[in-house]
């Protein structure tokens, strides 16, 4: 599923080592669906979780910008909010 987003901010997250599980860091990109039809959109923003390989070229580079982003699972936290994973494809400036 491709979706058109504007990046509105950015969160970063960690968490620390447990018995269970290693440390873990996440670069999330909050968005507010563009997809056309208006009416066909998501009412909430959701996260994009970037990749490693794309924090570099998106982290502190994306903000008021539209990314179009493959998505190829979306995956929910304990709380209930949605993450897209997937992979950024498009970058552009947000049409003002």
């Amino acid at each position: 599923m491709r979706l058109k987003l504007l990046v509105q901010t950015q969160e970063f997250q960690n968490w620390p080592a447990t018995k269970d599980r290693p440390a873990s860091t996440v670069h999330s990109l909050v968005c507010v669906d563009m997809s056309q039809p208006a009416d066909a959109r998501m009412t909430e923003s959701i996260s994009y979780r970037l990749k490693d390989e794309e924090i570099p070229k998106h982290w502190d580079k994306s903000m008021d910008k539209i990314i179009e982003v493959n998505c190829r699972r979306i995956a929910h936290s304990k709380a209930g909010k949605a993450s897209l994973i997937g992979e950024i494809v498009e970058m552009a400036p947000a049409a003002k």
